[in-house]
């Protein structure tokens, strides 16, 4: 069930990113505090996604400023468990933390993955989306030890990715450091 309905989220959140999502940003948290994001978590509370990722730690790769924690709302393109935009907003990033099982499907589901990662960000890495999907890579997904991670961006008005995939794979490094 999971490999239908993550593919169905991606899809969504790129068609809804191109019409624009401005009524769900927030604002975002200190950055001490924990956040509940209101998305289901995979990972079966063993992290807490909002930790992970942080308005800040996309600014430091960006070069963006005043982005925001985005309200879990799939309708609006904001499926992961922690969603950042611009105060505009312009959706720029969405971490997913999943188990075990997920990592399996992502790999073999004919949609997530487009390439392995070497080396790595924690056990295995990949970017995607497979180009049989999209000719533009926007995903960046790691494995360490029982969790799955994927980090996605998205695309501005000019139908250019928001963040490169070397801004992805700095992101993935912040997290992993965290897990």
């Amino acid at each position: 069930m999971i490999r239908r309905i993550l593919p169905a989220i991606l899809i969504l959140a790129l068609a809804l990113t191109a019409i624009g999502c401005d009524e769900a940003v927030s604002d975002s948290p200190p950055a001490d505090e924990a956040v509940d994001t209101g998305a289901p978590n995979a990972a079966g509370g063993v992290v807490d996604p909002a930790v992970l990722l942080t308005p800040a730690d996309v600014e430091g790769v960006s070069g963006l400023s005043g982005l925001k924690v985005v309200a879990y709302d799939p309708a609006v393109g904001a499926g992961g468990d922690v969603n950042i935009a611009t105060a505009d907003g312009q959706l720029v990033a969405m971490l997913v933390v999943e188990g075990p099982e997920t990592w399996g499907a992502w790999l073999t589901d004919g949609y997530t993955v487009a390439e392995s990662v070497t080396p790595p960000v924690g056990d295995e890495a990949f970017i995607g989306p497979n180009p049989d999907t999209s000719p533009t890579i926007y995903i960046f997904g790691f494995r360490k030890g029982d969790i799955a991670v994927v980090l996605d961006t998205y695309f501005d008005a000019n139908g250019e990715t928001v963040l490169s995939v070397e801004q992805l794979r700095q992101l993935a490094e912040v997290v992993e450091g965290r897990l």
